[in-house]
C-alpha cells in the first residue's frame, strides 16, 4: 500500500533528509549533556557528605537557671572559636569529571555534519520551489500574449509566400542535415518580417510553429518537417538526400494550404 500517494522522488528524498539531520543533532546533543540529562532533567544534585574529624568542643553554655553546661570533652580537645566552629551538617557536592576529549570532538562533528545536511536540505527546497515557479511563469507570460493581432494571418502568408524562392534554394543547395535545418529557420524570418516578433519564452521552434498555427497551415505537414528538423538538429545518425525530399514535399504541401490566404 502506498502512502506517500504522487509525491515525487525527489520530495521523498528531501524528508528523508531532514528526518536524518534532526537525528544527528539530537543525537548530538544528548551524548554532549548526557543520558541523565536528557531524561530527568538537573534535578535535585547528589551531595555526599565527607565525615570530618572533630579537633574542639563546642564552647561551655549558661542554662536559664545559670548554670554552666560544659560539653563532654574525653580528649581534652581545646574550645572552638563560635566564627570558626565547623558546620558538620554540610559538606562540598562531589564534583562531577569533564567528557572525554574524543566525545566532545564526535560530538562536534555530529553537530557539524547536521548543520551541513541542513543547509543542504534548504538549498534543495529553495531550488525545488524556484523550479517550479518557472513553468508557472512561462504559463502566465504566454496567457498574456496568446491573443492574436487582427492582420496577423494575412500578414505572415503573404511574407512566407514571397519568401517561397528563398526558402526553396536554401533546402535544395549543401549537405542534405544543414539544408533543412535552414530552410526551418527560414520561418523565423518571414515572422520577423510580418512584424509577429518572437517572446521571451519562445524556444526556436516554438516560435516557427506559432506562425505556421496562425496562418493555419496544414496540420499533418507541419508535423513532418518539424520531426525533419528535429531529427536533422538533434541526431547523429546521417541525414541523406530522402530526408531532403521528404522536406520539399511537406514544404509544398504547406504552400498549399495558404494558397487562399495568401
Amino acid at each position: 500500500m502506498r502512502v506517500s500517494g504522487g509525491s515525487s522522488p525527489a520530495v521523498r528524498a528531501v524528508v528523508v533528509t531532514a528526518a536524518t539531520s534532526l537525528l544527528m543533532v539530537l543525537v548530538a546533543w544528548a551524548t554532549l549533556i548526557g543520558p541523565d540529562e536528557v531524561f530527568t532533567g538537573p534535578g535535585v544534585p547528589d551531595r555526599t557528605f565527607i565525615p570530618t574529624e572533630r579537633t574542639c568542643v563546642p564552647l561551655p553554655t549558661t542554662g536559664a537557671d545559670g548554670i554552666v553546661e560544659e560539653p563532654d570533652n574525653p580528649d581534652d580537645l581545646p574550645y572552638c572559636d563560635e566564627a570558626a566552629a565547623p558546620d558538620s551538617g554540610t559538606a562540598e557536592p562531589a564534583s562531577q569529571a569533564p567528557p572525554p576529549l574524543w566525545l566532545k570532538v564526535l560530538v562536534w562533528i555530529f553537530v557539524f555534519v547536521g548543520a551541513a545536511l541542513f543547509l543542504t536540505l534548504v538549498v534543495v527546497l529553495v531550488r525545488m520551489a524556484w523550479t517550479q515557479a518557472g513553468p508557472r511563469k512561462r504559463r502566465d507570460a504566454r496567457e498574456e500574449v496568446a491573443f492574436t493581432a487582427l492582420g496577423e494571418p494575412a500578414r505572415l502568408a503573404r511574407e512566407i509566400a514571397a519568401d517561397a524562392g528563398e526558402q526553396d534554394a536554401v533546402l535544395r543547395e549543401g549537405d542534405p542535415r544543414n539544408a533543412i535545418v535552414a530552410a526551418w529557420q527560414r520561418f523565423e524570418v518571414q515572422g520577423d518580417a510580418a512584424g509577429v516578433g518572437r517572446q521571451q519564452w519562445e524556444t526556436s521552434s516554438e516560435y516557427a510553429l506559432r506562425i505556421l498555427d496562425l496562418v493555419a497551415a496544414d496540420a499533418g505537414a507541419t508535423h513532418r518537417l518539424a520531426a525533419l528538423y528535429r531529427e536533422a538538429r538533434f541526431s547523429d545518425h546521417p541525414i541523406t538526400e530522402d530526408h531532403r525530399t521528404q522536406a520539399l514535399d511537406a514544404l509544398a504541401t504547406i504552400r498549399r494550404s495558404l494558397a487562399v490566404r495568401a
